[in-house]
């Protein structure tokens, strides 16, 4: 490798550890705990930017990941849905094929592109795939009409991303997938230091994205009257819009705990969720910070009552603040039918 692409390597590496090292400051938030959660978002968002733009980048040789996990979460991610996204390009009249299969049972599979900036493209729920009797599945993604295909693509998409969503993980089966392209793909080369250099350039530029958009949602969402619900428009996340969004920066004290009324709307899928500053969800292999729809326990006229504290007196309904005075309470509702109901909020003295 020649000097100058040593070079080249080093000052996109430089930049990312000084976008990192700069970024850092803004994790300072008024809540300590959410100021050391910050650094941990940073260095979750470090490998997240890197896997997306360096590692997990082959449109040649695709492969579905889980790109949200209990320990890599971003922009407002559900603990009750799965993540799965495969790189793609569609340009020159490229084409895939997803064969998969939906296990019985399942509650929502949505199938969606994602352009370059993340702009949301063209997308399938489970009801529009041609499934047969078990469930199996293959659709064509190609930005050709020609072609003829089952999602229809714009040709400047980047990835495809299938979501799944669940209300019980232990009976409830994942969704079985595969992607292959269908037109001849290009000879291997070497790693290409050029095209290191802009790969690294790229995580730099997804770094600085997700901090100024996650700070920009807290900014503006923490600045509201607390403990109230607002509806947010979904391009404020990284959504698919089949789902809507009622969301609450929720602010408690010592000695105090929130309790939420309400009605479940009519979804596919309906939850209460728990988030820090970051848009993170509270850590759900410890605590129990998501309540769904088959979860959440009715009175005889059909309406609910959820405690949120730090310790359960034996609530039938029960949210784990994990040791958070303030955070995002979120209600997420798919497909849902009709307007959305209206929660009452009350903080008293626990």
């Amino acid at each position: 490798m020649s000097a100058s692409n040593n070079v080249l390597l080093t000052q996109s590496l430089d930049k990312l550890w000084e976008t990192a090292r700069r970024l850092e400051q803004s994790t300072n938030l008024p809540e300590q705990l959410d100021a050391v959660e910050g650094r941990r978002f940073l260095l979750r968002m470090l490998f997240a930017s890197v896997d997306a733009m360096v590692e997990y980048t082959d449109a040649n040789n695709p492969e579905f990941r889980h790109t949200e996990t209990s320990h890599r979460k971003i922009f407002g991610d559900c603990p009750d849905a799965d993540y799965l996204q495969a790189p793609i390009d569609l340009k020159n009249n490229r084409r895939y094929r997803i064969t998969g299969q939906i296990p019985a049972g399942t509650i929502y599979i949505g199938v969606m592109l994602y352009g370059y900036s993340g702009s949301i493209g063209n997308r399938l729920t489970d009801e529009e795939l041609n499934t047969d009797r078990n469930g199996n599945f293959e659709l064509l993604i190609s930005a050709n009409p020609k072609q003829n295909p089952d999602l229809l693509g714009k040709g400047d998409e980047s990835l495809v991303m299938v979501r799944q969503y669940f209300t019980d993980r232990k009976v409830q089966q994942p969704v079985k997938l595969k992607i292959e392209p269908l037109d001849k793909t290009p000879d291997l080369n070497p790693l290409n230091p050029s095209w290191l250099a802009k790969r690294i350039e790229l995580s730099s530029r997804m770094l600085e994205s997700v901090f100024s958009r996650t700070l920009n949602v807290y900014q503006r969402i923490s600045k509201l009257p607390a403990n109230t619900f607002v509806d947010i428009p979904v391009e404020l996340l990284f959504p698919t819009p089949d789902n809507s969004y009622q969301i609450c920066w929720y602010e408690m004290k010592d000695n105090k705990e929130i309790i939420v009324r309400g009605t479940l709307p009519k979804a596919r899928y309906f939850g209460f969720t728990l988030y820090n500053a970051w848009l993170e969800s509270y850590d759900y292999t410890n605590h129990s910070v998501v309540l769904n729809h088959k979860q959440i326990e009715l009175d005889e006229n059909g309406r609910f009552e959820i405690h949120i504290t730090e310790n359960n007196a034996g609530y039938a309904n029960w949210l784990d603040t994990a040791g958070h005075k303030s955070g995002y309470l979120v209600a997420r509702s798919l497909l849902q039918e009709g307007t959305p109901p209206d929660f009452e909020i009350n903080v008293i003295k626990s």
